[in-house]
């Protein structure tokens, strides 16, 4: 089995969420945090960031209309 490389899988943004959401989820209820209330957590995360990315791919520079 091989190493990852500097792109490692935190580098991933689900897994960010996914690291986020447990961290979250345990400060907020404690160890151990609840697996399912982690998931959905993790996904809600995943799906804003996906937001936001597509949002500053919209976004024109220049663009005063909104």
């Amino acid at each position: 089995m091989s190493m990852p490389d500097d792109d490692d899988i935190l580098g991933e943004l689900f897994h960010g969420c996914a690291l986020a959401a447990f961290v979250d989820q345990a400060i907020e209820e404690g160890w151990p945090p609840d697996c399912e209330a982690t998931r959905r957590r993790a996904y809600r995360y995943y799906e804003e960031a996906l937001a936001e990315k597509d949002a500053a791919k919209r976004a024109v520079p220049g663009d005063k209309s909104e």
